[in-house]
């Protein structure tokens, strides 16, 4: 028997991958060096990167390079329901995917996170959650988000970040008092999370 095939010759079809995933491994092999990954962030990676953010009181976050918004989702999930979620997301693909998610605690600015100032004033955030491919941005660049980040943060606020290796820990204990570092490997590919307390 032909594969593919049943005894009647009919087409067997077999389901095709998941939109989302789909289109997210689209659009990153198409922009890999502003995505920096080839998947969508796995469940285990999402969980462990959102854990500490507490749920009883409201809290103002940002959210740098969101991507496909699987980060932003859990973090909605998971905060008070008088919380805001503000998302920097400079791809367009991505930015369409975000405006989908309906909830009113979420903004979508189509701007990168070098310019968090020009949207936030000093101390003012509670959390900086933080995608995106930290070695594939220019270093001028990344300093000033860090900078920034550092900046809009409250006193005793907690910046997050995820990568694949350890390149930026030095740099990230450079700006931030204290810096813990966890490690997952149910991820493509495996991960590091840093958890800063500036």
């Amino acid at each position: 028997m032909t594969p593919g095939f049943n005894d009647n010759q009919q087409t067997i079809h077999y389901p095709s991958p998941m939109p989302q995933s789909w289109s997210f491994f689209r659009t990153a092999v198409k922009n890999f060096r502003s995505t920096g990954a080839i998947a969508s962030s796995s469940k285990a990676l999402v969980k462990k990167l959102i854990e500490p953010l507490p749920a009883d009181r409201p809290l103002r976050i940002v959210e740098l390079g969101p991507g496909d918004g699987c980060v932003t989702r859990a973090i909605l999930d998971r905060v008070n329901a008088e919380s805001h979620v503000t998302a920097f997301e400079i791809n367009t693909t991505f930015i369409d995917v975000l405006h989908q998610i309906e909830d009113e605690r979420l903004s979508v600015l189509p701007v990168g996170a070098e310019q968090l100032r020009e949207y936030f004033e000093e101390n003012s955030v509670d959390y900086v959650v933080s995608s995106l491919p930290l070695s594939m941005i220019p270093k001028e660049v990344k300093l000033e988000i860090l900078r920034q980040a550092q900046w809009v943060l409250k006193p005793g606020g907690q910046f997050f970040q995820y990568q694949y290796a350890l390149q930026d820990y030095s740099l990230l204990k450079d700006y931030f008092g204290r810096v813990s570092v966890s490690f997952t490997m149910a991820n493509l590919p495996p991960a590091f999370i840093y958890s800063c307390i500036g």
